[in-house]
């Protein structure tokens, strides 16, 4: 058990000490985990869990639960066309 935590704790030394990458030369950053993922199996693993979080909190319904807000209940009767003609 304790060699195991060694390892991963040198594993991330490893991949603190590389050189920075530069954005040209990689498209996109998964891909870069993906390809580098033998070398780092530790770290690689918790960068694409991290990396595969929604980029946003909010969901969904209170996004389009704040045009409440925004338009009165009068409001949410009229046409779309309507309220851009109103608002916009």
């Amino acid at each position: 058990m304790q060699k195991s935590n060694v390892d991963k704790f040198d594993e991330l030394r490893t991949y603190l000490s590389f050189p920075v990458v530069d954005p040209s030369k990689c498209t996109h950053v998964l891909t870069w985990w993906k390809e580098n993922e033998k070398l780092f199996p530790a770290v690689s693993a918790m960068a694409r869990d991290y990396l595969a979080v929604s980029a946003t909190g909010v969901s969904i319904e209170r996004t389009f639960a704040f045009g409440s807000v925004l338009l009165k209940p009068k409001t949410l009767s009229l046409s779309a066309d309507s309220i851009r003609k109103r608002f916009f």
